[in-house]
Formats: structure tokens, sequence, C-alpha cells
């Protein structure tokens, strides 16, 4: 057996020098399948890929990968699962052929393609022939549904008879899609019509234009798709309903003023669930930063054309107080004086209310001490730039007095004394410049760090008291 090290440098080995395998890819899977020794797989693998009989460069190939899993049984397991393989491509070939409405004598071509002829095919004529039987069937099948769901008749297999003549006519396959597509054209029609709250007695129209066609009838496609669509068209006038003055009472007699069943039990459960959900809207709403507002909407419900139901006042009143109690929080009132937007505490409970107003005062006092802290903040940057400015000159004049000094032949006269007494000015000023700012960023240092105190005191106090 090879180690793992032997192993992989072998693979890169046959992954370089290997001329008949895609890539490194390929390559590890095909040293996968020598590990797992099932010849039969390779052979499939091999014929399905559309290869010619290859076992001899396989077997040398996983000689040198593990060389014990090949024995006498090998090459008869490869060629079994090679001519299973080969079925296949063939199988597969004919089926893509046969659904993309191809004669079944596009075979001829497909044993003269570039493919074919690279990878010297072996062919298979009968293989062809089921795959293209079958995808000839998927192709008249679809057709025919395609036909029927358009309200086509049956009696449109002549003339779809005669478009294939090339390429075969499967009459059996038509007719079958063609009633799957009849079907879903009577759905189709029952949906709409119940969708649209139309009465049912609307098929002995749609059935008068079907007789003249020549289109078969499928009453109990278009009853089923109704009787299921018609439910939901009730559902849906009940949500908008309770919130526009309308109840089961209008709705009961308008179903039978146009002769359409009415799904009342439905119809009720879906009204009920939405006033109950605008009554637990309404109270999340007043509930957060409004007064108890209960009795003036149950008094304006007519007008606002909703009703009431017996939940209405549990819902609304759990509801609000859920959001009294999220309004009423010390930090939302300490977030609101951070803001300076109005808070209506007197909404909230009495005994909270001092508590609620000095969070909010503290909200604007540690924005107000924040402010000063972020003006500190940018006076800090700005010293600092200014004092990099100056050690940046400051160690400028120092090279450049430096480099003079220790320059021989420099020459000393009027001019460059004036010069050297230049920059021994500049450098003091410079250096009791930077004194200073140190003095003046300790400061602001001092500084900062007593808005940090006072902030954190503040944020401290709002609980403590």
């Amino acid at each position: 057996m090879l180690s793992i090290s032997s192993l992989s440098s072998k693979v890169l080995l046959v992954c370089i020098s290997s001329l008949l395998l895609a890539s490194c890819q390929s390559t590890r899977v095909r040293v996968n399948d020598c590990k797992a020794g099932d010849w039969g797989v390779i052979g499939n693998k091999d014929g399905d890929q559309g290869f010619d009989l290859r076992y001899e460069e396989r077997r040398k190939f996983c000689a040198d990968i593990d060389d014990v899993k090949i024995n006498a049984d090998s090459v008869n397991n490869y060629r079994a699962g090679w001519e299973q393989g080969n079925f296949q491509y063939w199988l597969r070939l004919g089926t893509q052929d046969g659904t993309a409405a191809k004669p079944i004598s596009h075979f001829t071509e497909q044993t003269t393609s570039d493919t074919i002829k690279k990878n010297h095919t072996p062919l298979n004529q009968h293989a062809y022939q089921q795959g293209w039987i079958a995808g000839n069937a998927n192709y008249w099948r679809g057709l025919g549904d395609q036909d029927g769901l358009a309200g086509h008749p049956a009696s449109m297999e002549n003339a779809r008879a005669n478009e294939g003549l090339q390429i075969g006519f499967n009459r059996l396959s038509y007719l079958d899609g063609w009633q799957s597509g009849n079907q879903a054209y009577w759905t189709h029609l029952g949906y709409l019509d119940a969708h649209d709250g139309r009465a049912d007695t609307e098929f002995k129209q749609h059935a008068l234009v079907a007789q003249r066609e020549g289109v078969q009838l499928r009453e109990d496609a278009y009853r089923a798709a109704w009787n299921l669509e018609i439910i939901e068209y009730w559902k849906r006038l009940a949500w908008d309903d309770a919130t526009q003055g309308r109840d089961v009472n209008t709705r009961r007699a308008d179903a039978k003023n146009r002769g359409v069943k009415f799904s009342e039990i439905e119809y009720t459960q879906m009204w009920q669930q939405r006033l109950q959900k605008y009554w637990l809207d309404v109270g999340n709403e007043d509930g957060y930063g409004k007064p108890n507002l209960l009795e003036e909407r149950m008094a304006n419900a007519r007008k606002d054309n909703v009703f009431i139901i017996p939940q209405t006042r549990d819902i609304y009143q759990q509801a609000w107080a859920e959001q009294n109690l999220r309004y009423c929080n010390l930090d939302n009132a300490f977030s609101y004086g951070q803001h300076n937007h109005r808070m209506a505490i007197e909404v909230c409970a009495a005994n909270q209310q001092n508590k609620l107003r000095y969070a909010w005062e503290s909200g604007r006092d540690y924005e107000i001490i924040s402010q000063k802290q972020r003006y500190q903040h940018e006076e800090m940057q700005r010293l600092a730039d200014r004092r990099s400015d100056a050690e940046n000159r400051l160690g400028r004049i120092e090279r450049e007095m430096k480099h003079d000094q220790e320059n021989k032949n420099r020459v000393l006269n009027a001019e460059t004394t004036a010069i050297d007494s230049k920059r021994e000015h500049e450098k003091r000023e410079l250096r009791d410049f930077l004194r200073r700012t140190e003095r003046e960023f300790e400061d602001l240092r001092q500084w900062d760090f007593r808005y940090e105190q006072q902030l954190l005191q503040i944020k401290r106090d709002i609980y403590l008291r």
C-alpha cells in the first residue's frame, strides 16, 4: 500500500501527466473510484459519459493507486457496468431528441457528431430508439396538455397529427395530455368565476360555448374549483367588510340577490379575526403615548365603520397596557429627553410620573454635556494636530542644525551666523509652544474626564432616584 504522502505525489503526477482526464478534480474522482474498487461503477461511469471501453487504461491508472482492488473479475465487472452506462447514454440522447420533436432518424446525425467521434462512442441504436419513444411521448403529451388548457377540442388531434407526420404522431400520449389540460381548463374557469364572486350557474353558459366548440365538459372539475375558491372569496370580503361597516347580514342578503352560495361560517370567522386585529392595533397605537381611549373609540365605532365584538374590551385593554408599559419606561423617557422630544408623561401611572420626568430632564442634561464633550474632543484633536506640526518643524530644524555642525566645509560668515541665530530662535519658540500645549492638553483631558464622570452619574441617578 502507498503512504499518504506518496499517494498525494502520485495523484499530483497523474494530474499533470494524464492526457485522458479533463482536470485534477476528475482525477481525484478516479482515485476515489480506484480505492473503492467497484469496477462495475467505474465501467458504468465511462459508458454513461459516452466513452469507449477503457478497461486497460483504467487498470493501469488504478494499479498505481491501489492494486489490491484489481482481480480476475475486474474486467468482466467493468464491461457489464460499461454496457449499462452506454445504454443509459444513448437512452438519454434519444429521450432528449424525442422531447425536442426531432424524428427518430436523427440517430444518424448523432452518430456523426463531434462528441461521438471524439470519444469513439460505440453506437446503441436500440437504446436510442427506446429513449426517443419516451421523449416523443413526452412531447405529444405536453402539446396535448397545452391544447386542452387552451380550451381546444379533442378533435385538434387531427391537425396535430398532420403537423407531426415528419416526427411521428403519438395519438395516445397527445390525448392523455389533452385530458389533463381539459381538466385544468375547467378547473381554471371554476376558480375565476368564484374568485370574482360569480354564481356557479355560470357553468351553463360555459357549457353552451364548449358544446358549440366541441370541447368536452368537465363539470366535476369546474364545481370542485368553484367550491374551494368561493370560500376564499367570502373570506376576502369579510376582511374588508369588518372595517367598512358591513356585516354578515349585509352579505347574506347580497349573496341571495346574486344567487351565490354564501359561506357564512367562514365569512363570520374571518370577519371576527379582522375586528380582533383592529382592536389590537388601536390598543397598541393608543397605548404608546396616548391615554386610554377605549370608551371614546367604542362610542365612535359606528362612525368609524367598525363593530364592537365581545372581546373588544379585553383585547384593547391588554394591548394598551402592554404598550403603555413600553412607553412609560425610564430608558424611553431618557431617550425622549436626549432628543428633546415631548413626552406625554401624564398618560403614565401617577406613582411613576416624577421618576419619568426626572429621567426626561436627565436625558436633556446628558445631551447638553455630551455636546460639550464632543466640542472638547474636537479641541483636543485640533490641539493634537498643531502639536504634531510643531514637533515635525522642530525635528526638521534640529536635523538641519546637526547637519551644519557636522559639515567641516561649512563657511562661517555673517549670512550663516544669521541663519543659525534664526534657527535657535525658532527652536526656542517651538519648545515653548510645545510646553504650553502640553499644559493645555492636560487641562482638556481633565475636562474630558469630568464630563465622562458627569455622564455616568446622570445615568446612574435616574435608576437610584
